[in-house]
């Protein structure tokens, strides 16, 4: 790896706010400097690839003349180690406090020629210690984790890392444990399987059974599972009544496999035998966790819906009901679908009743005639009236919206308040704003990109931009437009002899920057403050330009107001190579960094207008 050098001061900074930064990949370095959102250089390229951890933090991967390194936003070094520590992915524990996010991670100390699997936190430091030939598991539990090995028992430790048990899967098959506040496992014998163990930390066997399944009660029992039959014992194993519980789906037989804590394992439904029969007539209902059998009534299902569990019947002869407070503490936790659903659900219409939402009670709130299916896209409803084949109506919730017959909404392009539509008998786009209540602008071939507030718009083969008014602020002359937040926008068109043309248009279009280039990439540069992303620069790419002395490659970051803050130039290679193999300079305000600092590289003076901001000339062109 080669060494960097520093020509200007590096700046530090002192408390306050935290810093907003970002990394630049030198060309022709091979390795990340941390810069500031104004343009000071924070950490210099003198070691690898810089790895985004989590909120202020940052990791420098280590090289030979560097150790592995820590620093925050503001470029602070926390701590460095010249050990070696590879981050893999997230470890996360159940109730884990906030803002301490830990990784598994290959560990090798200082001086371990072979290294092992352990669990770190943001700063490299070891939370559980590095083992070989296996990999630490997250448990449901709040203060267990495992050690599984590729060869021997399996291994619980506390958060400390220190063991609490051995489990030896060559003799005994792991059911269930450790539970939430109690630290006691199932072992089934593997060479009689029927013989199970209810054994705690100490390894003292708690009472024995056949066992496909335990689950915890609040009062210290247990509700216990042999092949699909339930039944409720106490904390030694004895039954508390005669009851059977038939949970559906198991046959001929399911044993539960250790590590789930219970909660994922709880059955949803199951059927009360009350002499513990099978000539019982069946009673549907759920186990609690307080250990009693709550019954349904008829035929229902669950859901969750307004941010809470639901009882719903699903014949539709009673309305929606809460779920019981027992119940809901059984359940699993809504998935991420569920907790952002709308609070209504669709009623699709039958023989007997029509298509309608209702809310989370069960009351129609919007049935509108002649429409005969509903599509949910985002927060609202497409609606298509009778054998129609596309959606002619939109409800966002509250308001009900329907375009001209012989249009169809792009289910693709709902961005209230405007909606993309198809015109199928002319064959072209049409933008509709819906609180004007009406199509507006001129007819387009297609959609590159659309908001609430805009549309850049593809017309005979150019893109312009289309505002929720049908103004054309950008008219369709462009290669590419890219929106850049509300108040910015990037444009590039192809000029006569090859050259591009880039601006940076302002909140009223008016143009802040116009530039001739010979070829223009632009990429919005993501910063962070803290656990905020923003994007309040753009990365530039200029492309290779040719000199007396060789081609340059040039990329360049830009601020809101197209003000150059930072370049990187890679200089000609020996030969005939590329760019990318000769030396490279980063060129910031007021700073220079040289990847080869011995033999730096002398810029030409026709590229340092390019460099400042300038035009390109015919003469760069790389014939």
């Amino acid at each position: 790896m080669k060494r960097m050098f520093v020509v200007a001061a590096l700046v530090s900074l002192a408390g306050g706010a935290q810093a907003q930064s970002f990394t630049v990949l030198g060309n022709s370095f091979g390795a990340e400097a941390l810069v500031s959102v104004d343009g000071r250089l924070l950490v210099p390229p003198n070691g690898a690839r810089m790895q985004r951890l989590s909120a202020d933090r940052w990791m420098r991967a280590q090289d030979p003349s560097t150790p592995q390194q820590w620093y925050d936003d503001a470029g602070r070094l926390l701590r460095e180690d010249r050990g070696y520590t590879e981050y893999q992915e997230r470890f996360v524990l159940r109730q884990a406090v906030p803002g301490d996010p830990l990784w598994k991670a290959f560990i090798k100390p200082d001086g371990d020629p072979t290294g092992g699997w352990g669990v770190v936190d943001a700063l490299g430091q070891v939370r559980l210690p590095a083992l070989k030939d296996g990999e630490w598991v997250p448990l449901a539990v709040p203060d267990r984790v495992l050690w599984n090995p590729q060869r021997g028992p399996l291994r619980f430790h506390d958060l400390h890392g220190h063991p609490v048990m051995e489990l030896d899967e060559r003799q005994f098959q792991w059911v269930a444990g450790p539970f939430a506040g109690r630290p006691v496992y199932v072992a089934c014998s593997v060479q009689v399987p029927e013989h199970c163990n209810v054994l705690d930390e100490d390894g003292t066997t708690l009472f024995s059974d056949d066992i496909d399944a335990l689950l915890p009660v609040s009062d210290g029992g247990w509700w216990l599972r042999q092949g699909e039959l339930w039944r409720r014992v106490d904390a030694q194993g004895r039954a508390t009544d005669i009851a059977r519980y038939q949970q559906d789906g198991l046959y001929p037989r399911y044993r539960q496999y250790g590590g789930t804590a219970g909660r994922r394992d709880w059955p949803e439904q199951v059927h009360r035998h009350a002499t513990g029969s099978p000539d019982d007539t069946p009673e549907p209902g759920w186990l609690m966790a307080d250990g009693h059998f709550a019954a349904q009534r008829g035929n229902v299902r669950l859901d969750y819906c307004g941010g809470r569990w639901q009882v719903l019947d699903k014949e539709g002869a009673h309305p929606p009901a809460a779920a019981p407070a027992a119940l809901a503490v059984v359940l699993d936790e809504p998935d991420a679908e569920q907790r952002q659903a709308p609070p209504w659900r669709v009623r699709h219409p039958t023989d007997a009743e029509t298509a309608a939402v209702l809310d989370c009670d069960g009351k129609v709130i919007f049935a509108p005639s002649g429409v005969t299916r509903f599509d949910a896209v985002g927060s609202g409803l497409l609606g298509r009236f009778g054998d129609e084949p596309s959606p002619r109506l939109w409800w966002d919730g509250r308001t009900a919206y329907t375009v001209p017959a012989g249009m169809a909404i792009d289910n693709g392009h709902v961005t209230p308040p405007l909606l993309l539509l198809w015109e199928q008998a002319a064959g072209v786009n049409r933008l509709y704003n819906l609180a004007r209540g009406r199509i507006v602008g001129r007819p387009f071939d297609g959609v590159v990109r659309m908001d609430a507030d805009r549309v850049v718009f593809r017309r005979d083969g150019r893109l312009g931009m289309m505002l929720a008014d049908g103004s054309e602020p950008v008219p369709p002359t462009s290669t590419d437009i890219l929106p850049w937040g509300t108040d910015r926008t990037w444009t590039r068109r192809s000029l006569e002899g090859g050259d591009e043309e880039l601006a940076l248009l302002d909140a009223n279009h008016q143009v802040l920057l116009r530039r001739r280039l010979l070829f223009s990439g632009v990429e919005l540069q993501s910063t962070w403050q803290g656990d905020v992303e923003s994007q309040p620069l753009t990365q530039l790419n200029l492309g290779t330009m040719r000199f007396a002395d060789g081609e340059y490659f040039v990329q360049q970051w830009l601020d809101r107001n197209g003000q150059v803050l930072l370049s990187d130039i890679s200089c000609p290679a020996l030969g005939n190579g590329p760019p990318s193999k000769g030396k490279g300079v980063l060129l910031g305000r007021g700073w220079r960094v040289d990847s080869v600092p011995t033999r730096p590289c002398k810029l030409p003076r026709a590229l340092l207008p390019v460099l400042a901001g300038g035009d390109v000339t015919d003469a760069m062109r790389v014939r």
